[in-house]
Formats: structure tokens, sequence, C-alpha cells
């Protein structure tokens, strides 16, 4: 029985197309197919059936006939995080020229449901993934992962697989920040930024660190907020840290969504930035601009990050061979007027 289009209209057959174009059905399955079998004018003349009947091939016939499905999944931590939009963004740019749909889903930092999605599109045959897991130590996602069969691109983790990685720098460009702000005269620095369980937490920490111990300056860990990264979480982190006995006299909010929250605590706190406290951001260049003033951002390239990743998927679709790939790709500081030298107190 044939299925409903929208607006009530029946979903045309293969038959009807094959009775339009005037040929068998075993040529119109050819053509849908994209079999070499078949003269030009007679390809012609079913294509413009298909179209005038609204015709469309069946996906899941194909995809027996091809051994492919031409999906690639997106599995990542969070659907409203706009970092990720820009990922999918440059990712589509390289697939979709190769006739590969990209279809997202977002785990909400779930392990759980991390594992749904995997065993989900290991069901539906798709022919690759793009990955950003919310927890390396989840032990059951890698496990998942490694049963997966088919090309996996891993995004700024590290875990046991065997896959390709597009990794990001973190640790320079944070202790880059962190000098600056020592140079202006700073000494309590508060980082906000994603928890130790995932790559760039735990290196956005090292370089805080480091910066800090290569100045001499003594690393107070109640200044180190590394847990969920979440609007919320970073505007709670914020709130407690300058409501606190000594809090700090600059920011770093290092996360798009903790970026979000913690300016926002700012705001609600009455603060002026950088008269009150220096403020910097990370990964939303266009947020920083739009506020005043500008706020200094630590900013990476997240549609250069989707290009690399669908480019390295992409070519393993097509057979190549050889052990896991790493490609590491820089951020920048771009220093605004949201960071100043800090009150006496």
């Amino acid at each position: 029985m044939s299925g409903k289009l929208p607006g009530g209209r029946r979903q045309p057959t293969i038959h009807e197309v094959a009775a339009t174009a005037g040929v068998s059905i075993g040529t119109v399955s050819r053509v849908a197919s994209e079999s070499p079998r078949v003269a030009p004018e007679t390809r012609a003349r079913v294509l413009a059936a298909m179209a005038e009947l609204g015709y469309q091939p069946n996906a899941a016939a194909r995809a027996m006939r091809t051994n492919q499905t031409m999906t690639i999944g997106f599995l990542i931590p969070d659907m409203t995080n706009q970092v990720f939009a820009r990922v999918a963004q440059g990712a589509e740019t390289v697939l979709a020229p190769e006739g590969y749909m990209l279809f997202a889903f977002s785990s909400n930092r779930s392990p759980a449901r991390e594992i749904e999605f995997l065993q989900a599109a290991r069901q539906r045959q798709m022919d690759g993934l793009i990955v950003t897991l919310s927890d390396e130590t989840a032990t059951g996602t890698i496990e998942e992962i490694g049963r997966m069969g088919v090309p996996v691109v891993v995004l700024d983790r590290e875990i046991p697989v065997e896959a390709d990685v597009v990794y990001s720098e973190h640790m320079q460009p944070i202790e880059t920040v962190v000098e600056q702000l020592l140079q202006l005269g700073h000494r309590r620095i508060g980082l906000i930024t994603a928890s130790h369980n995932i790559r760039p937490g735990r290196d956005r920490v090292a370089g805080f660190k480091r910066a800090l111990e290569k100045a001499g300056v003594p690393i107070d860990e109640w200044l180190i907020r590394a847990r969920t990264q979440s609007a919320e979480r970073g505007m709670a982190e914020t709130h407690d840290l300058l409501t606190g006995a000594n809090p700090p006299t600059a920011i770093l909010a290092a996360g798009s969504d903790i970026f979000y929250g913690a300016l926002k605590a700012v705001r609600l706190l009455g603060l002026s930035i950088p008269d009150d406290i220096s403020f910097v951001g990370a990964d939303d260049a266009l947020l920083g601009e739009l506020v005043y003033p500008p706020i200094t951002v630590i900013d990476r390239d997240m549609v250069d990050v989707g290009r690399q990743a669908a480019g390295l998927l992409l070519e393993r679709l097509k057979g190549l061979d050889v052990p896991p790939r790493r490609i590491m790709l820089g951020s920048d500081v771009l220093l605004r007027s949201s960071i100043a030298a800090p009150k006496i107190r």
C-alpha cells in the first residue's frame, strides 16, 4: 500500500512511474539506483516521469542494493550550544557535495543517551559518525564506539578507540590570556571551565596553572571551577566567586555556554567591566562583539573543525586505510577592551 504525501495526496508507486515513462519496473529501479545499464534517453524519460509524479525512490531499498545509506551521524552533548551548529555547518560543506546527509543528535550530556544513539546509528546502517562525547570516562560509550564497524571521527576527546581525531588547542591560549592579566597586575583570577572528564577542561586548567607557576603566583584551587559546561553553571560559579570573601579581580569564562552565564552573573551583580572586574570569554566571538564593552575572547574556527572532521571521514569512506590520524587546530586570542588593571582594594 502506498503512503500519503502532505495534503493527503497518495505517494506515487514505481508501477505508475513505469507506466508514465513507458518502461518496465526494472528499468525504473535501475535509474533510481543510478545503474549505468540504462540508455541516456530512457534515463531522461524515467527521471521526467519521477519529477512529474513526485516519486521518491525508497531509501531503504537503495541501501540494500548499494550497502550505503548516504547518512552521517553527528553526536553532540548539547543541541543549544551554537559551537556545534558551526561544526555542522562546516561538515555539511564537505559532505553534501558528495551526496551525504548529516543527522545531528544531542545527548544532553548523558552517556546513556549517547549509547542509545550509537546503537540506533548502527541499526540504521549510517555510513559514518562524527562524535563529541560528554564524558571521556564513560566506558560504556567508548565500548559502543568500538563496535560501530564504520568510520568514526572524534572531536576534541582523548578516548582509547581506533578513530581519527580533530583536536583544538586550549592550553596555549589560556596561558596567553593569564599572562596578559598578570602583566596588568591581577593576582586573583577566576577560571570557570568544563569538567576534568573531557580534554578541553583538563587542558584549560593545565594552561591556567602553568601561567601562574611561571610567574611565581600561588595557585588558589578555590578560584578554579572545572565542572559541568552550561550557562547555569557558569552563572552560579561566577556569582559564588564574586560574592566570596576574597573575590577574583578577573574572570576567565572558558566555554561558550559558560561565557554567557558568567556574563549574565556579572551584569546581575551590577559590576562594571573592566572597571570592577576584568572579563574574558571563549568560543563565541560574536557575543563578545555585541556587548559593551567588547569582550576579549579565546576564539576557535569551529566551521573549520567541521570541515576537517568531514574531510577525514570522507577519505575513510572512500577506502583510505591508514593508522588513526590526529589533527590539531589552533585558537586565537581576540584582545578587546574588557580587561584592565585591577582596582586597588
